[in-house]
């Protein structure tokens, strides 16, 4: 179930509430506190972490932020995604198909991983399944997180891009930072 979902696109400091299903106030809250974030800080990492510690502070924890920001209360899930636009950022499907192409045939890259060797080759190897099969992100990391429910038990979070900033919180032995190719695959348990 999600509950307090907002989906937003920042632009020249101006957001649009693209899909939410929060209170006006929460929205109105999300879009104060990235603003007060881009303001602050010019890495994504430090965003994204202002973005959780504020959430944190107002709502009680524990909220994740990574480009998005997320919280969990029970079997009750708390979305509320923050998206930065750049126009620069748009790409063709064909270019997204010659990516998706280029990246199933690289190896993985581990940035950092607090996993067990065998959940690591599974991560990667989940992954270049769903690389094989999907070439939209979100297509990607749904794959990738019903397949690791599936085989980990739940709740498992997936993000795949190419341009993100996070600061989660996970369980103990079940996180995994690592690249296919040039996209970024953050994949940890949580709930």
């Amino acid at each position: 179930m999600i509950k307090d979902f907002c989906s937003c696109i920042m632009s020249d400091r101006k957001a649009v509430v693209k899909n939410a299903d929060m209170s006006e106030d929460m929205q109105q809250d999300v879009v104060d506190c990235s603003t007060q974030a881009l303001e602050k800080f010019n890495i994504e990492k430090d965003i994204a972490a202002y973005i959780k510690k504020e959430f944190d502070r107002k709502y009680n924890p524990t909220w994740h932020c990574n480009g998005c920001i997320y919280k969990y209360t029970g079997t009750t899930v708390n979305v509320t995604f923050i998206n930065n636009y750049s126009p620069n950022t748009l790409r063709s499907k064909q270019q997204q198909l010659n990516d998706s192409n280029i990246m199933t045939e690289r190896k993985a890259v581990i940035k950092n991983a607090d996993m067990s060797e065998d959940m690591q080759q599974d991560a990667v190897e989940s992954s270049t399944q769903a690389l094989e099969k999907f070439n939209i992100e979100k297509d990607i990391a749904a794959f990738i997180k019903k397949d690791f429910d599936k085989k980990y038990n739940p709740t498992w979070h997936c993000i795949v891009g190419r341009n993100f900033g996070s600061y989660v919180t996970h369980e103990s032995k079940h996180f995994i930072y690592f690249y296919m190719g040039q996209v970024a695959i953050l994949l940890f348990k949580s709930g």
